[in-house]
């Protein structure tokens, strides 16, 4: 196992698309996990799509509009404006689009990295699109004249192959009839706000409904220069995908049958995505500067548990059977509960 930094699939001057792929990081494949990160430059625009994946997207910086018509021929679109910090949940088969609207171009690009269950994908460990536009559209090669009544020949064979970008498309002038709601906003978007130094924020169903449904949560973490998280494990079996969002960090994920084999024990820089499989410990430390980092925990409700520290698995047990499970002194087992040791 190792960590990895995405492949650029799309880049040009309307932003940029990277993906992670199972083929290349099996564990993705094996959990079922996938992961994308989507730059968009002002007035640049991912043109309509669905997924093969129920995924969240969080906001790492910029702003920006986007686009949800939910599954359903009586769906209403939503339509919100996103900020750094928010999490918005899409659903599988969900039609989306996302655009920075900044149309004077001072401002800064839309930054957006999305992470899915991949269970049920097309290929296992990665996130699948089929857009409805561009050279790539699902609906290129289809007769538009014989299934859209009054288009004639020519509008048909204009009709999906007059845009000939892929995935992405800059515009020439802002949209005027893009207009986000604020109460549009319900149940699929929440902004997860300041995340401590030292902390972990997990955003489950109780803070976004749409998470319940599809059986994942967000995790957000933030660590101070030279500063640890203690060993963590998800204890009802959940897998995580990690993305390491700002800085870097000395990251160990312990092998399921533990022992001192590691299967990750190296230095992650920032845009990395490591792999944390199921009932495996993992500890992350911060080198020379602070780290930021988002997962998925495929999970809707996931019990996230230290094993070390204050407030931990090791603190919370009896003293004397952890000093003679460990057979260490009764000083070593208090440090390792997070107390200081007694004079």
């Amino acid at each position: 196992m190792s960590a990895k930094a995405g492949k650029v699939l799309v880049q040009s001057d309307a932003g940029s698309y990277a993906a992670w792929s199972g083929a290349d990081q099996p564990d993705l494949a094996v959990e079922g996990l996938g992961c994308g990160l989507l730059v968009l430059r002002p007035l640049g625009i991912a043109m309509p799509h669905y997924a093969d994946s129920p995924k969240f997207g969080y906001v790492l910086g910029g702003s920006g509009v986007v686009g949800v018509l939910p599954v359903g021929g009586d769906a209403a679109e939503r339509v919100v404006r996103l900020e750094a910090g928010d999490v918005i949940a899409v659903r599988t088969g969900d039609v989306s689009w996302w655009y920075n609207d900044d149309a004077d171009g001072a401002g800064s690009d839309l930054s957006i990295v999305f992470m899915g269950d991949t269970a049920r994908a097309v290929s296992p460990g990665d996130i699948s699109y089929f857009f409805l536009a561009g050279g790539n559209s699902v609906l290129r090669g289809l007769d538009a004249a014989a299934w859209a009544p009054g288009v004639t020949a020519d509008q048909a064979a204009a009709a999906f192959r007059s845009q000939p970008a892929v995935l992405l498309t800059k515009l020439s002038q802002k949209l005027p009839g893009v207009c986000p709601r604020e109460q549009d906003r319900k149940g699929i978007v929440a902004n997860a706000g300041h995340v401590a130094a030292g902390t972990v924020k997990t955003l489950t169903a109780a803070d976004l409904e749409a998470l319940g449904s599809l059986g994942i949560s967000a995790a957000l973490g933030r660590l101070d220069p030279g500063a640890a998280r203690a060993p963590w494990v998800v204890r009802e079996g959940a897998a995580q995908a990690v993305y390491v969002a700002r800085g870097s960090a000395r990251v160990q994920v312990s092998s399921v049958g533990g022992g001192d084999t590691l299967l990750l024990d190296e230095e992650v820089a920032a845009g990395s995505l490591f792999v944390v499989p199921r009932f495996a410990v993992a500890f992350v430390a911060a080198g020379a500067g602070c780290v930021e980092w988002v997962s998925l925990i495929k999970s809707a409700r996931p019990a996230v548990e230290r094993l070390a520290g204050n407030g931990s698995v090791l603190a919370g047990m009896t003293a004397q059977v952890v000093q003679a499970s460990l057979n260490v002194p009764p000083e070593l087992v208090e440090l390792l509960g997070g107390r200081s040791a007694a004079p």
